[in-house]
């Protein structure tokens, strides 16, 4: 069992759509390859958000040939800055 987590929130859009709605849960249907390169995506992602301060990482930007026929994109963003 994983240790409790900070909470967070995952939004999305429909294909076609621009529109972003909060969603409750995600499916991913990948093979297991792909899985593992979705979350190495995910762990790099942490790291050079916070090591290079980034507010948001793209998969997009990390696969050659990306397409949206192909692929998904996963826009991964930091916790909102505290005022």
């Amino acid at each position: 069992m994983m240790k409790t987590m900070r909470s967070f929130r995952v939004s999305g859009t429909a294909t076609g759509s621009k529109k972003s709605k909060q969603l409750d849960e995600i499916t991913i249907l990948a093979n297991p390859d792909t899985l593992r390169r979705i979350a190495i995506f995910l762990i790099g992602a942490a790291h050079d958000m916070e090591v290079n301060q980034l507010d948001h990482v793209h998969l997009q930007d990390t696969i050659k040939g990306f397409s949206y026929d192909n692929h998904v994109d996963i826009i991964v963003h930091g916790e909102p800055k505290k005022r």
